[in-house]
């Protein structure tokens, strides 16, 4: 587990994680559990095929394939339910009432560079008493650490526990039991090829499009660039219209990606319950011709029948979501290492994200919304970069009532600044502050390191162009 602080104690070395003696169980073969080969497609253009799709995983999760494992495992459907209601297996964590995943997604093309990053990292965590839902989703640019020693983006924890220990799922999993503090004892991983093919079996999915969304830069033909537009308003998408809404991300962020891909995982979901898989065996069987050839999962088939008499009766209202964020109860900031851009957990502490996740999951049945995060006050000090009288103590009246801590007005040694420049005490740690600062003020955020008090986190020099704001 990562280690939480103690100042009492002094400061432990850092030591890579436990995973050598500790893998997760391996995908079984085929005439066991449910592992199916990830077949060879067509190669995508290069940075275009890292589309985070476990989001079908959770409508597998909850009901969508049942019958076609079945099928798959023993040729026929025979009396399937029967079987179902008769299997006594227990699922790792059921008696302690929660069964913990994660669910991987892979670009899954042997020809593509990057195949093997999970550019998607969920956890769901089932109540099984309560009979609800929590997922977090964790973003691929998470600087964590990793099994081998070291840090990495999260996106790249697969590809190196693959490399190392021909383990990625387990490096993923024991990394994020690291941050976390949860034990996670399943997966499922699927690559992206047959998400639009399964959406097309299901006749599509019913989406709420709740802010317009558009992209000029989404991958098209002959390695080009095509626009993907939505507007509020709510659509039955086919496939490769889900896709492209899962998808896009250049002109929003990963953040806005993995809510949209939370929101289709659910409308997945409901349109299979809508369509009553669980006793439509023949339309399962369709779905089976995608799902075999793209998803892997630890489960066996005892615990995969399990699983789905936990969840038959689940009600997609009983879910609450998380995608940890730079935004500033999002957890996170985001800064360079070795100038590359990464996200850290805000004052680089990681135990923040363990107690988010402990408060998520030990919240009464009842109250399904999401513990609060209380960031402290950003603390500033405003100078006057002008020659204009008073004009740092307005501007500091005015960010009075933004909910930061002014803790010193003064005149800048410097003078004759036309814009408002913000210069960082806090070495990125409050980024989502500073940057919500800079765009309250239309500063910019400088990169020149100064030395400031130790009460102060940023200094404000107030330019000319300052006294629109103030007045």
């Amino acid at each position: 587990m990562v280690r939480r602080k103690n100042e009492s104690e002094p400061a432990p070395k850092k030591s890579p994680m436990k995973s050598t003696a500790k893998k997760i169980r391996k995908e079984v073969s085929v005439d066991e559990p449910m592992q199916a080969a990830m077949p060879k497609m067509k190669k995508a253009r290069k940075g275009g095929g890292r589309l985070a799709v476990a989001l079908i995983m959770v409508a597998v999760l909850l009901g969508v394939g049942w019958f076609a494992t079945q099928w798959l495992l023993t040729g026929t459907n025979g009396n399937v339910l029967a079987g179902l209601f008769n299997n006594q297996t227990k699922l790792i964590g059921e008696e302690e009432g929660r069964v913990n995943f994660m669910l991987l997604g892979n670009p899954g093309q042997e020809d593509y560079d990057g195949t093997r990053l999970t550019d998607t990292i969920m956890v769901a965590s089932y109540d099984v008493e309560n009979d609800s839902l929590n997922l977090f989703s964790v973003p691929r640019d998470l600087y964590v650490p990793v099994p081998t020693g070291g840090f990495a983006k999260a996106n790249a924890v697969y590809e190196i526990g693959e490399d190392k220990n021909n383990d990625g799922a387990g490096a993923v999993r024991d990394m994020l039991e690291e941050i976390l503090e949860i034990k996670i004892p399943y997966y499922m991983r699927i690559d992206f090829d047959g998400f639009t093919k399964v959406i097309d079996e299901l006749g599509g999915v019913t989406v709420n499009v709740e802010k317009a969304l558009s992209d000029p830069f989404y991958p098209g033909p002959n390695f080009g660039y095509q626009l993907v537009e939505f507007s509020q308003g709510t659509y039955t998408m086919d496939g490769e219209t889900a896709l492209k809404y899962a998808r896009s991300r250049q002109t929003t962020s990963d953040f806005d990606r993995a809510r949209r891909q939370q929101q289709i995982i659910l409308a997945l979901r409901d349109k299979a319950m809508d369509l009553e898989l669980l006793t439509a065996p023949t339309k399962a069987f369709e779905i089976l011709d995608v799902l075999s050839n793209h998803f892997a999962t630890n489960l066996n088939r005892s615990e995969f029948e399990r699983l789905m008499r936990l969840v038959v009766d689940f009600d997609s209202n009983n879910v609450v979501s998380k995608v940890f964020d730079d935004s500033p109860a999002g957890l996170l900031y985001g800064t360079r290492v070795d100038n590359i851009y990464v996200l850290k957990p805000v004052n680089d502490d990681y135990t923040k994200l363990a107690d988010f996740v402990n408060n998520a999951l030990t919240k009464p049945a009842d109250d399904n919304t999401l513990p609060e995060v209380v960031e402290e006050p950003l603390k500033i000090e405003v100078m006057n970069g002008t020659n204009v009288t008073g004009l740092a103590g307005k501007v500091a009246d005015k960010l009075s009532g933004f909910d930061f801590d002014i803790v010193r007005v003064a005149n800048n040694a410097t003078r004759g600044f036309e814009n408002p420049v913000i210069y960082d005490n806090t070495d990125g740690k409050k980024f989502s502050s500073l940057k919500r600062l800079a765009e309250i003020l239309g500063a910019t955020i400088s990169t020149e390191k100064i030395t400031l008090p130790a009460n102060v986190e940023a200094r404000v020099v107030v330019g000319s162009s300052s006294e629109g704001f103030a007045n």
